[in-house]
């Protein structure tokens, strides 16, 4: 079982982890978990042994401000 992370456009918070056998079994929970037929367009799935989630996220030009 692998841990899948996913991000929905529009949007800088990040989900997961997703438990899926595969990058597709991921896809299908993530819709579950929606509640929708789709997954919207734009959004990003990814294992999470390549890249951790990055939970908070600030941008960087709104502190100089």
């Amino acid at each position: 079982m692998r841990t899948f992370g996913y991000q929905l456009p529009g949007y800088f918070m990040e989900y997961g982890p997703v438990a899926a056998d595969s990058i597709e079994s991921a896809k299908a929970e993530i819709r579950r978990r929606l509640r929708s037929p789709r997954l919207p367009r734009g959004v990003r799935v990814w294992d999470l042994s390549e890249r951790p989630l990055k939970r908070w996220v600030v941008n960087e030009g709104l502190l100089g401000q």
